[in-house]
């Protein structure tokens, strides 16, 4: 047997102090980690949850800016000026009541405040209590003409069908220099050749909304629309959804109280300075003075029971505490409206 061969082999583990520092150190590692992941996912939700909030508030703000800087406009002839054809058919089901119906072109713009009830303009019934509801009339600038105006060699042929025929489920304005005749895009358009009462006339899509916060049976909000749709032959006022989770809307009206060509006020829809803004028939107070509005809306998450909204949010006049487990968001925009700003007021009364 050799030397090498005779020496005992003394073979150290770890002893259980060791052990318990290795375990230790390997959970703190372990759960340092976890927690880095934890808050990196929970970043990552917060930044995905913040992202739709404002996709979808932008979108929102996007369709009543859009439809605001169109309001008012009937190609220069006063909504008291355009009458309504024989053959337009009334609206089916239920319409807005007052100046606030669809076919009622004396005033283009309206707001008001939804009841205890959720209901406003007699057309709304499904709104969040308390918050503002508009109504807005206008002509598309997408035009029908007898002929392409840009070809100075085109044959007018006095009937509106350039680029193409009135679409069946629209209302039309014709329009001339001086007047108007609103009308369903089913029946023949009046003629416009020359000798004609709409001689030279143009067709414009007519376009009547109504956004309002709609509630749901669920408790879930959304930003909707009411507008003109024919369905089963006749023009109704129908409704969609356009983004889910607003769940306020106000709206702030800068107007030219003394007629004199300067915004010098400011109010609300349910503000007495404006003047009784729910007497639909009889009183209009100034909407048709509003030179520009600023428009506030509040865009709520789903819940998430891991996080408590405590912050407080003011839209315009009034101040929202919700106090809930839902992240929040709210913006506002001010929008000049082009078109009024364009006409002699009071035109059109």
């Amino acid at each position: 047997m050799s030397r090498a061969e005779g020496q005992v082999r003394v073979q150290r583990g770890f002893t259980i102090v060791e052990f318990m520092v290795a375990l230790l150190l390997g959970t703190i590692l372990i759960g340092g980690a976890i927690s880095i992941y934890l808050a990196s996912s929970r970043s990552s939700q917060e930044t995905e949850r913040s992202i739709e909030l404002l996709d979808g508030g932008r979108f929102a703000m996007q369709i009543i800016s859009e439809t605001l800087r169109h309001a008012g406009f009937f190609a220069g002839v006063p909504g008291g000026a355009i009458v309504d054809d024989v053959a337009l058919g009334a609206i089916s089901g239920t319409d807005c009541a007052g100046r606030a119906a669809a076919h009622d072109l004396r005033t283009y713009l309206l707001a008001s405040v939804a009841d205890a009830s959720g209901d406003a303009f007699a057309c709304v019934d499904d709104a969040v209590p308390g918050t503002d509801v508009l109504v807005v009339k206008h002509l598309e600038p997408n035009p029908i003409f007898d002929a392409d105006p840009n070809d100075p060699t085109a044959v007018r042929n006095g009937a509106l069908d350039f680029p193409a025929e009135p679409d069946d489920a629209r209302n039309y304005i014709v329009t001339t220099s001086e007047n108007g005749l609103l009308m369903d895009g089913a029946d023949t358009p009046p003629p416009v050749a020359e000798g004609e009462t709409y001689a030279r006339g143009v067709a414009w899509p007519y376009s009547f909304q109504v956004f309002y916060v709609r509630l749901d049976a669920n408790g879930e909000t959304a930003l909707a629309r009411k507008f003109l749709r024919r369905v089963g032959g006749n023009m109704t006022v129908a409704t969609e959804d356009l983004v889910d989770g607003v769940e306020d809307m106000r709206i702030r009206f800068r107007y030219d109280s003394d007629d004199d060509g300067d915004v010098d006020r400011a109010g609300y829809a349910d503000d007495p300075i404006r003047g009784n803004s729910y007497d639909l028939d009889n009183a209009i107070g100034n909407w048709d003075l509003v030179g520009s509005v600023e428009i506030f809306l509040l865009l709520r998450s789903d819940e998430d029971p891991a996080y408590v909204d405590d912050k407080s949010y003011t839209l315009g006049d009034k101040t929202v505490t919700p106090a809930d487990n839902r992240w929040r968001l709210l913006l506002n925009q001010y929008i000049t409206l082009r078109n009024p700003n364009l006409v002699i007021h009071g035109g059109g009364v």
